[in-house]
């Protein structure tokens, strides 16, 4: 295994010194620096979106098998959901920071100064490397704590939401900052102008770049499994190294609506800065949701080895069932930590069982690819593609590397289903119904991952992860012949099924029903979409959100004959925390 660095979090072996270095230069030209030295406004000016922001979003995710036993560096295969969530960013000029998680309850407003304050008078966030790799999450966090004003009142998932947002934005800050100097001294600028350095750089940088909106809106629920912390920590450091230029625009087409993603060596460092935050939320953290939710796709993954991309999976089809019953990772980690330390050979033995039923899933997987004949992408585009290791200078990346290099039209996501595509989880039998050996070969390796699923939610249960209403939906759906498992740490959270390739919409609707009337809620999710995007258009989700605040607004309109000024209302809508 990997030995947790100075951030604490494990982390897969480095990007290469070549590729720290690009990340270097690239940076240093964003500054851009003129003939006076001062650098170049904020990127957010020139950005492509329609509506003038920054508009980000990433995938959810489901560990697929594996979870807990990954922990203790056994092998965990997971993969990208399309139910995203979505970051907006505006510069704001008024010198304030907002954040806003309108699905969490959280509202909060910060002055820019006290950021900058705090990073100019904190001689020990000078000392920052210049690669790619994170914040120190013991200089950041402190900081970050008492900037953040997170008070223990807070939900934990509020609190925590909020501290990683923090060590995200102190650290573009503290890395933006040692750039600049760094820029500035070798432009023959000596020490004795190091103040003046300070000033142009709070004036001309921190100021126009970081005083910012930031707007977070999920469209899966959170504390659930379904990786909306990786996804929110994904989102946010992309937003965040983009808006300071430590990372440039994106170029390489990800959907087929233009949406963008970057290349390997930016990703990679999303990343890894992604996975440090994540950390924050989850106490000790695999990677392994950072890594999904950057590149999308399904992987197999061990700690300390590189992330195998499972690059042509059969396209097959899942449901999602939430139990609506929030778990809290830390605390289900700690009890498996726990019984680890009662019955250590038992446990032992369990995780290694989990461990056969992953590396058996990934044999699975890619023997249907080899063996060609009908297997597609899911996403319904055919492929020939091999399964392979990715190497460090692919930058851990779930993409299929062509041999001429990353398509600069259409970005291939390992695994991936198209955003819009009609191969969706209903989709039929890739080949036609009438091909009755493919269809037979699908319903085989159905009937193989089902049993898996039964015997791996088993393991789960007997660590102690298990949950009442887990066990029930676990036996309705049994009675259709689908074994789920839980996904995520357990606890509670959410369920997930293989569904047979000829599954009827019929017994589709039934199962529905049944669970709605449970109280469940169930999705048909694509599995193994694209990862982390630039949108060019805003997203519906915050079209939609505009159009209800502008109709909530007109509908509080004073009534004619009112005593109440118009302009008395307010305008902030009053958020609740869900249950």
């Amino acid at each position: 295994m990997v030995a947790p660095g100075r951030n604490g979090v494990e982390d897969s072996p480095s990007a290469s010194s070549s590729s720290s270095h690009m990340v270097t230069n690239h940076v240093a030209s964003s500054l851009g620096a003129s003939s006076g030295g001062a650098p170049t406004s904020s990127p957010l000016r020139s950005l492509s979106s329609a509506s003038g922001g920054l508009f980000i979003s990433a995938p959810g995710k489901i560990i697929l098998f594996g979870e807990h036993a990954v922990v203790y560096g056994r092998t965990a295969i997971a993969g990208s959901i399309d139910l995203r969530t979505y970051v907006s960013l505006f510069t704001s000029a008024d010198g304030r920071i907002y954040l806003s998680l309108p699905d969490l309850g959280v509202e909060k407003t910060w002055m820019l100064k006290d950021l900058q304050k705090a990073v100019s008078s904190n001689p020990d966030l000078s000392d920052v490397p210049m690669d790619d790799s994170p914040p120190s999450l013991e200089l950041v966090v402190p900081i970050a704590s008492k900037l953040s004003g997170a008070c223990a009142e807070q939900p934990d998932v509020q609190a925590r939401a909020i501290l990683a947002f923090w060590y995200l934005l102190i650290g573009v800050v503290q890395r933006k900052r040692a750039l600049y100097q760094a820029e500035s001294e070798s432009r023959g600028q000596d020490s004795a102008r190091s103040n003046n350095i300070e000033d142009s750089f709070t004036k001309s940088v921190l100021w126009d770049l970081l005083a910012v909106k930031v707007t977070v809106r999920f469209k899966l629920p959170a504390c659930v499994g379904l990786g909306s912390s990786g996804a929110f920590c994904v989102c946010i450091a992309t937003a965040l190294l983009q808006t300071a230029g430590l990372i440039p625009m994106p170029s390489c087409m990800s959907d087929d609506e233009g949406s963008l993603t970057w290349d390997d060596v930016h990703l990679d460092m999303i990343r890894k800065w992604s996975a440090a935050a994540e950390s924050l939320i989850h106490g000790r953290a695999s990677g392994l949701d950072a890594a999904v939710c950057t590149y999308g796709g399904v992987a197999s993954y061990k700690p300390g080895r590189p992330i195998e991309s499972l690059r042509n999976i059969p396209n097959l089809k899942v449901i999602l069932v939430n139990s609506k019953v929030e778990r809290n990772t830390s605390r289900m980690v700690q009890a498996v930590k726990e019984k680890m330390k009662r019955s250590p050979f038992v446990v032992e033995n369990i995780l290694n069982t989990i461990d056969a039923i992953s590396l058996e899933v990934a044999s699975i997987l890619q023997k249907s690819e080899e063996n060609g004949g009908g297997v597609v992408e899911n996403g319904g585009r055919s492929a020939t593609l091999t399964p392979s290791f990715v190497t460090d200078q692919e930058h851990h990346s779930l993409q299929p590397v062509s041999a001429g290099g990353r398509s600069s039209s259409l970005s291939s996501y390992g695994a991936i289903g198209k955003r819009g595509s009609t191969a969706s989880a209903m989709s039929g039998v890739s080949g036609g119904e009438g091909r009755t050996s493919e269809r037979n070969e699908h319903n085989e390796i159905f009937a193989h991952l089902n049993d898996l699923c039964r015997i791996n939610n088993a393991m789960l249960v007997a660590l102690g992860v298990g949950h009442p209403k887990v066990d029930q939906i676990c036996t309705l759906l049994a009675r259709y012949g689908i074994h789920p498992k839980m996904t995520g740490a357990g606890g509670g959270g959410s369920v997930f099924a293989f569904l047979k390739p000829d599954t009827p919409s019929t017994i589709i609707g039934m199962i529905r029903e049944e669970l709605t009337k449970l109280d469940y809620e169930m999705w048909q999710p694509p599995l193994g979409g694209p990862g982390v995007m630039l949108h060019v258009q805003k997203p519906e989700v915050f079209v939609s959100a505009d159009r209800a605040a502008g109709l909530s607004s007109s509908r509080s309109t004073t009534p004619a004959g009112s005593n109440t000024p118009a302009g008395s209302h307010q305008s902030t809508p009053a958020f609740r925390h869900k249950k």
